[in-house]
């Protein structure tokens, strides 16, 4: 099965763990059990993506090093990946993960709470370069 933005809607809606607002192409989520954190989901024709805003790239005071640090530790983050986006014309740390469209139902729930779990250690660890 391939997912499209309303079927994906519909099956994570069966959910109590989370809160689903649904976009033209995106579903943006609220994961009750991990403090509120909300993650994003988009759709293309090839993949799923999963991504959440960490926080603003000017919040962090040694960016040379902290970048340095998430590129030589990236792989304690399993599934997930770090980048720079722009929002509203900032720029923010974000963590995302992809999937092909036709990823199971339990892949796309792994990949979520995986993103939210690396989500909340990243935040931990960006505490210190704050």
């Amino acid at each position: 099965m391939s997912w499209n933005i309303d079927s994906l809607y519909e099956e994570l809606a069966k959910s109590n763990s989370y809160t689903i607002d649904r976009y033209d192409n995106a579903l943006s989520i609220q994961l009750n059990d991990y403090g509120d954190l909300q993650i994003t989901i988009t759709l293309t024709n090839k993949q799923i993506l999963v991504e959440t805003c960490i926080c603003p790239v000017n919040v962090i005071v040694r960016p040379a090093e902290f970048n340095l640090l998430l590129l030589r530790h990236q792989k304690i983050l399993p599934l997930s990946t770090v980048g720079i986006s722009c929002i509203d014309q900032d720029e923010f740390y974000i963590a995302f993960g992809a999937l092909a469209t036709n990823s199971s139902k339990e892949n796309i729930i792994l990949e979520i709470e995986t993103l939210a779990e690396n989500s909340l250690e990243l935040a931990e660890l960006i505490e210190e370069f704050i």
